[in-house]
């Protein structure tokens, strides 16, 4: 570990900040961290500003780092990658899109892991599948929804535009996704939201209408994150490994491996099936 810091940078979107996804991550690289007595300094970013690499080259500036992790869609900031870099700071991306072969990464393939969610509910007999969609410019959202609907094709199943609902990750996002497939007639047979914050909204949303679940419709979200497993009925859910992966992050730069190859560490999916799905018309 280098000597002229125990600070570990960690840059994130403001959005994301108090989520489930954020939560989980953080676990990890406080765990990490304290490990390896470091410190863990967090800097939230806007991005629609347009400034954002300036912003962070003024912090580094003032505030030395062992080295700064970047979460999606900062770590694919090219323009913010390289300038960190240059500053001489190890740079660990979580969950990048694009390649780089100076920077420490960990990633998950989400086009795989939510083509076998929606595979699962086909599995399940469901054919009307409903969607709820993430933010559009966040790059693992829109991976998610176009496996949702390779699954979808590859089953020989139509993707309705009705049945495929705006998000952006926020719970209130969900509340409003609810309402529109709710009101739908039919209703869906399931739903997959692409995160369990929207999931758990449209279980809030079904709970308020007196809807059953999974009698009236299944509902599955993404991440596990620690909402999944407090709401009734709880989520079945896809796994991202959160924790893990931000003890894996801070792990990068506390201790680097010397060697090319083991610069980029993939980690694998899990579907989690719990009570909040089941058979189509059972």
């Amino acid at each position: 570990m280098q000597d002229a810091s125990r600070l570990v940078g960690f840059f994130c979107d403001t959005p994301m900040v108090g989520s489930g996804y954020f939560g989980m991550l953080q676990m990890g690289l406080m765990t990490r961290c304290r490990k390896a007595h470091c410190e863990l300094l967090i800097k939230a970013f806007d991005l629609h500003e347009a400034n954002i690499t300036q912003q962070a080259e003024a912090l580094i500036a003032r505030t030395p780092l062992l080295g700064v992790i970047l979460t999606e869609p900062m770590c694919d900031m090219q323009d913010l990658v390289k300038a960190l870099l240059a500053a001489g700071l190890p740079v660990v991306r979580i969950a990048p899109h694009t390649q780089d072969g100076d920077t420490f990464d960990i990633y998950l393939d989400n086009y795989q892991a939510a083509y076998d969610m929606t595979s699962y509910l086909i599995r399940q007999g469901h054919k009307r599948i409903a969607f709820v969609k993430g933010p559009p410019d966040h790059h693992d959202a829109n991976v998610r929804f176009a496996a949702y609907c390779k699954a979808l094709e590859d089953a020989g199943l139509p993707v309705i535009e009705e049945l495929c609902a705006p998000g952006t990750f926020e719970y209130a996002s969900g509340l409003a996704a609810g309402e529109q497939l709710l009101s739908l007639k039919p209703l869906p047979s399931a739903i997959f939201a692409c995160n369990d914050e929207m999931a758990a909204a449209v279980l809030a949303t079904a709970h308020r209408l007196g809807l059953r679940i999974p009698e009236d419709f299944s509902l599955a979200g993404f991440d596990d994150s620690p909402l999944a497993r407090s709401v009734w009925p709880s989520l079945t859910t896809c796994r991202q490994k959160m924790e893990l992966m931000g003890y894996l992050a801070a792990d990068f730069l506390i201790d680097p491996p010397a060697d090319a190859a083991s610069r980029k560490r993939p980690q694998q999916h899990e579907l989690v099936i719990r009570d909040s799905t089941a058979p189509a018309g059972a």
